[in-house]
């Protein structure tokens, strides 16, 4: 009898763990799915939405930049790819037992035209993004490129300049 009634607590004593481990493994599959975002909704964190918010701008004016988004993207694409290939080219010709040096000049110049045409559309772009923008949105614009681009807005040049003591003369 001492025999049945250990192995009937060791019975129950299993079925309670299996369905807690059920539960968890539900839980699980419930919650993770669920912060999954649908394929048919774009997610808000993209660098255009990030726009939008950091400008505050208005539909018509949510329009206007994807737009002008749209064509510098497709500029921009074609001339990565062309850059992209010229390294390429480069990397290959430097890797030779004996590069040609005047093919890797060429093929510098090429690509510092192909950079410059990339800086080129970029100042388009941010030129036309200026003239949809109101005063303020455009000050704001100008903030956000100076982050992107590492550079200091004028007024806050030596901002963080000895920061933790260093650099400093004794």
């Amino acid at each position: 009898m001492n025999f049945f009634i250990k192995n009937r607590v060791i019975f129950w004593l299993l079925l309670i763990l299996v369905l807690i481990n059920l539960g968890i493994l539900v839980s699980f599959l419930y919650f993770n799915n669920r912060s999954q975002t649908p394929a048919c909704c774009p997610t808000t964190t993209g660098p255009e939405n990030l726009l939008h918010q950091e400008l505050r701008l208005t539909p018509v004016q949510q329009q206007q930049v994807g737009q002008i988004n749209a064509v510098y993207k497709s500029t921009a694409a074609s001339l990565v790819d062309e850059i992209r290939e010229h390294r390429g080219i480069i990397l290959e010709e430097l890797d030779q037992e004996q590069p040609d040096t005047a093919t890797i000049r060429k093929t510098a110049e090429a690509l510092a035209r192909l950079q410059f045409k990339l800086q080129q559309e970029s100042i388009w772009q941010y030129l036309a993004l200026k003239k949809v923008c109101t005063p303020e949105q455009a000050h704001r614009l100008s903030a956000l490129y100076h982050e992107l681009y590492g550079c200091p807005m004028k007024g806050n040049q030596n901002q963080n300049r000895h920061r933790h003591g260093w650099g400093k003369q004794k």
